[in-house]
């Protein structure tokens, strides 16, 4: 009898484990790591295999992108003008659950690059972003990202004077 109930214990404990709710800081690091291996310096398509599921879309720019889509749309995007980009993801509504999570957050993105011109331009652009990740073979992924341009600021800095000048081109809401 003893042992029929430390199996049954076992098996209990094993599923409550396996039901182990998502944690808030677990779905903000992979939102962290999607972002990361999007840097020119660091993309490489398998490494996304470990963050985005086999079925991942991503509704961006009014285009809904399956996975080979939107990994052609990042290739499009990386060229040699390229100076520094980099995201910073904010304001965070978290709803977790044991197998799934979705989160909303505001993203600003900052692009500096070389024009045709040879000036320097940077792009900040201002999103809200929303994403449903599920736990895949144990590990949480993300399944479907959502992004809504809310403004667009472009500057260039013309090169030719020891500073240079800041010449706003546009700001767009």
């Amino acid at each position: 009898m003893k042992k029929v109930i430390i199996s049954i214990a076992a098996v209990l404990l094993a599923g409550c484990a396996s039901t182990q709710q998502v944690t808030k800081q677990q779905a903000k690091n992979v939102l962290h790591d999607f972002f990361n291996h999007l840097d020119f310096k660091n993309y490489d398509r398998n490494t996304f295999n470990a963050i985005v599921t086999d079925d991942f879309h991503i509704f961006e720019k009014g285009i809904n992108m399956s996975r080979e889509d939107f990994f052609d749309f990042i290739d499009s995007t990386h060229s040699e003008s390229a100076i520094s980009h980099d995201w910073i993801l904010s304001n965070f509504r978290i709803s977790t659950h044991s197998q799934s999570v979705h989160i909303s957050y505001k993203n600003v993105g900052t692009f500096v690059s070389f024009d045709a011109d040879g000036h320097e331009e940077t792009v900040k652009l201002h999103w809200l972003e929303n994403a449903y990740l599920v736990k895949e073979n144990g590990l949480l992924k993300i399944k479907f990202l959502h992004s809504e341009e809310i403004k667009k600021e472009v500057s260039v800095r013309k090169h030719g004077g020891k500073t240079g000048s800041e010449l706003p081109l546009a700001t767009l809401f």
